[in-house]
């Protein structure tokens, strides 16, 4: 039941989040330019891309779960309640915790994110500024919503630079490669240990 809801959940917020903007999208793309599914599919970064990016993110990813697992972030306030990871407190290690935190890291919050943020608008806007600009608001964009944390949790601005800067790198390597799957493999995996890393402390 709790897997079921959690798949639920995220196929819930893929489809607000990503889906109804995906929707959007295509019709403007399909209707104004003509464009095919296939040319708006790439234009999203819904594809490979540079493979030598896929790797600079795994590299990146592996190193981001080292220092998550070596410096864990402060229990308090992961697992107040209103918190994301709120969710995970109490379930001790499973395969059913694991699925959870997948569902949740890689589905729920990584895909959906990624499409929007840096398939949408960040490949938008790489496609119309110079990369370094077209970053930095692309990474300011995806701050904002992150801001929202600070209503309950205000000692939480000590994140937000880190947020910040996590953007900055997705951005960079989704406009370089012209793909989402690096961002989304560094996105994910942040999320996803995260998460077990309360499960494994509470």
């Amino acid at each position: 039941m709790q897997v079921t809801s959690a798949v639920v959940s995220a196929l819930v917020n893929v489809f607000i989040l990503a889906g109804l903007p995906l929707l959007g999208y295509w019709l403007y793309q399909r209707l104004r330019h003509r464009r095919t599914w296939s040319e708006i599919r790439d234009r999203v970064g819904l594809k490979v891309g540079e493979t030598r990016f896929l790797f600079h993110s795994g590299a990146i990813s592996l190193a981001l779960a080292l220092a998550l697992v070596v410096w864990p972030p402060s229990l308090e306030p992961l697992t107040r309640p209103g918190s994301a990871q709120h969710q995970f407190v109490g379930l001790g290690m499973s395969a059913t915790s694991v699925v959870l935190a997948l569902l949740y890291g890689v589905v729920k919050t990584g895909f959906a994110e990624e499409l929007l943020f840096r398939g949408m608008i960040a490949g938008s806007l790489g496609r119309r500024l110079p990369l370094r600009w077209a970053n930095l608001l692309q990474a300011l964009i995806f701050l904002a919503p992150h801001l929202l944390v600070l209503k309950f949790m205000p000692e939480a601005w000590v994140v937000l630079p880190l947020v910040f800067a996590g953007g900055l790198v997705a951005g960079w390597i989704r406009i370089r490669s012209g793909s989402i799957l690096g961002p989304w493999l560094i996105h994910a995996t942040a999320n996803v240990v995260t998460c077990l890393s309360v499960v494994a402390r509470t």
